[in-house]
């Protein structure tokens, strides 16, 4: 039942009764009324030392660093586990040299949209380089990966058409789907035989099916040995989401596709540069007739801001690197399996990871709080995944695993998990 204003009157306002989800339909004539309420019940969270999100970094994301606390107003050092930062080339020596030397000669931005000034010849070298990777035809960068999804789903699809997802694809592809008006469908985690009983009751030809390579939330892999023959006996489009398996999977690094054989099986291949390259933006890549069409239809490309060149100099400068010597990712594997194994060890729920993405279940949003609370006091740094994200009874911390981290820092981490949640049980 949705929330009023009729729940908060006369009454003190417990942070512990609510997730996120219950002001999502707040019945209010007013805008901005449910501000007002949801304000109060964020100010608890803060008066209970839950509020961990947010929270200003005021270092480099290396494996340690220092964030301003929101629960002590001040500035700590904290083990991280958190950053996508895979193989730590957001401050290799190499990448921030050739940054600051883009920036020497090409200045601070881009400060124009891609189909006008914004388009650098830096940019477009890096297109071909990720469309090597992937073994397309044509790749197209865009300034984000949220905005790749959202841009590359909503020039695609029109109302009636249809996109069948897993679960648990991340947001933006929802998002770029509902932006075009198209009809949903989803498929229960990694299930070929209901993804084929979706694909079977539709009544239109014009199917996307989306996946991701590495599960955001779970850090599974796409079962794409079995979901991609389904797509191409009912005639369905294939994406695949590699944000979290590019350079980390596949003999080149192509990512979860690659790694199985059947990146030429997949119609459009999307990631981003925020993880494992360590900067920012996105891309996608495809046949040349299709990116074409989207570098033009595209409203997330056409309408944004072009990525700066300095950003794509370092990207590149990653690329460089990653050919010469792949030692970063072989030391990311040591750690993941190092990792792994140390959790499981210690009786901790890590439920079916296959990758450097490490959810360590917790249960109830209740019993999650006072988790995030506990190892926050502990100097341990993690995201912190609650209701609406996954489900309610599902919350988890979502460890990240670095090239460079030290097996004292992973034993470390490890300890303070443990010592929580066994005085949690």
């Amino acid at each position: 039942m949705a929330l009023s204003k009729k729940d908060f009157e006369g009454k003190d306002v417990n942070c512990d009764d609510f997730t996120m989800a219950d002001f999502q339909d707040f019945e209010s004539d007013d805008l901005f009324e449910v501000a007002e309420y949801f304000y109060e019940v964020v100010a608890d969270t803060f008066r209970k030392k839950y509020m961990v999100y947010g929270q200003p970094m005021m270092t480099s994301p290396k494996t340690e660093f220092e964030v301003f606390d929101w629960n002590r107003n001040i500035i700590r050092k904290f083990l991280n586990f958190c950053s996508y930062n895979y193989l730590g080339f957001s401050y290799h020596p190499e990448v921030i040299k050739a940054v600051q030397e883009a920036i020497a000669e090409f200045g601070t931005g881009a400060v124009s949209a891609p189909l006008l000034s914004g388009y650098s010849g830096i940019v477009r070298k890096l297109e071909e380089e990720i469309a090597s990777l992937k073994g397309k035809d044509m790749a197209v960068v865009f300034p984000t990966g949220y905005g790749t999804n959202l841009g590359i789903l909503s020039a695609l699809l029109r109302p009636g058409d249809v996109a069948v997802m897993d679960i648990l694809s991340h947001a933006s592809i929802y998002d770029g789907v509902q932006l075009a008006g198209a009809d949903i469908k989803v498929f229960s985690h990694n299930n070929p035989s209901h993804l084929e009983k979706v694909l079977k009751n539709l009544d239109t030809k014009r199917v996307i099916v989306c996946v991701e390579g590495v599960y955001s939330m779970d850090g599974d892999l796409a079962n794409l040995p079995e979901l991609i023959p389904i797509c191409k006996r009912y005639g369905a489009k294939i994406l695949v989401d590699e944000a979290h398996a590019t350079l980390i999977f596949g003999e080149k690094g192509g990512g979860v596709a690659e790694h199985f054989g059947l990146e030429d099986e997949v119609d459009i291949s999307i990631g981003t540069f925020s993880k494992s390259f360590g900067a920012i933006g996105g891309f996608a890549a495809g046949k040349e007739k299709i990116m074409t069409y989207l570098r033009l239809y595209s409203r997330a490309y056409v309408f944004s801001c072009a990525m700066a060149p300095h950003t794509a100099a370092g990207i590149l400068k990653v690329f460089e690197i990653y050919k010469k010597d792949k030692s970063l990712r072989d030391q990311l594997w040591q750690n993941v399996y190092y990792m792994h194994g140390k959790l499981q060890e210690a009786g901790l729920d890590i439920g079916s990871t296959k990758s450097q993405v490490i959810p360590v279940m917790a249960g109830n949003d209740l019993r999650l709080r006072e988790i995030s609370k506990m190892i926050q006091e502990k100097g341990l740094y993690t995201g912190v995944v609650t209701y609406p994200a996954v489900s309610k009874n599902k919350t988890r911390l979502r460890l990240s695993v670095s090239a460079k981290h030290t097996k004292e820092q992973m034993d470390e981490c490890v300890r303070i998990l443990s010592e929580v949640y066994q005085s949690l049980r």
